[in-house]
């Protein structure tokens, strides 16, 4: 069941990276369709299904609550044996975000095939919750490393961030019952459709095969902290805040 249903994301993701090999594509072709879902049918998509679905600000706390603190733990046990992660700074804030970092077109992609759409509206509010507190996180884990001048800039990628906003906008639709013009929907509908299809393509395109070298351990730390010890504290907080929604 899983596996059917998992099975064309990775085969669209694996045609993205077989299309990116061949003449008929380049690095600025795929670099464009990457920026038009990010910025255009992403935002299509996250305000499609928030604007057309009733849930409660109650809701969204409660979401908050769970995601703030299974980040909160992740954090305190991994700064922990930090020494033996990463032998810099500059090399453990690499680690750290890419534990706490997912890729949104695979993962929503993912809900969605599992999940439907009641998943991927859940997904997107936790999404609007998950994007600040890992910006903030990894501010701080920047600035640890020699980067406290970039605040500014991260902070203003949080507030400009089009998955935030759409989810915002989204969100403010429904929670006020605002009116959209029937012309309206069908433009917001139609650019919702192309965006998980061109988000996994251009996920494909974008894989490159290197050599890690001394960077195998990280690898495996980060890879660990993603898929099995950050899932995990979700999992833990969710029951330890059992009216958060499933």
């Amino acid at each position: 069941m899983i596996l059917e249903a998992l099975t064309p994301i990775f085969a669209i993701i694996l045609l993205g990276f077989l299309i990116s090999r061949t003449p008929i594509s380049s690095q600025e072709v795929w670099q464009g369709l990457e920026r038009l879902t990010y910025y255009l049918f992403f935002p299509a998509l996250l305000v499609s299904r928030l604007s057309q679905t009733n849930f409660e600000v109650n809701e969204l706390l409660e979401i908050g609550y769970v995601l703030g603190f299974a980040l909160f733990v992740f954090t305190i046990l991994f700064i922990g044996p930090r020494k033996f992660i990463a032998r810099n700074q500059g090399s453990l804030s690499s680690v750290y975000q890419g534990s706490i970092r997912f890729n949104t077109y695979i993962g929503l992609a993912c809900v969605e095939a599992l999940y439907g759409d009641n998943g991927l509206t859940l997904a997107a509010l936790c999404l609007v919750v998950y994007i600040p507190l890992v910006n903030v996180l990894s501010v701080i884990s920047i600035s640890a490393s020699g980067g406290g001048n970039r605040w500014v800039v991260v902070t203003g990628s949080v507030l400009t961030n089009p998955l935030v906003l759409a989810c915002l906008i989204g969100m403010g639709l429904s929670f006020y019952n605002m009116e959209v013009p029937d012309l309206g929907w069908e433009i917001i509908e139609v650019l919702s459709r192309p965006a998980l299809p061109l988000g996994l393509l251009a996920v494909g395109a974008g894989i490159h095969f290197v050599a890690f070298g001394d960077q195998t351990w990280q690898l495996v730390v980060a890879l660990f902290c993603k898929l099995l010890a950050f899932p995990a504290l979700v999992v833990v907080a969710k029951l330890l805040f059992k009216k958060a929604p499933s």
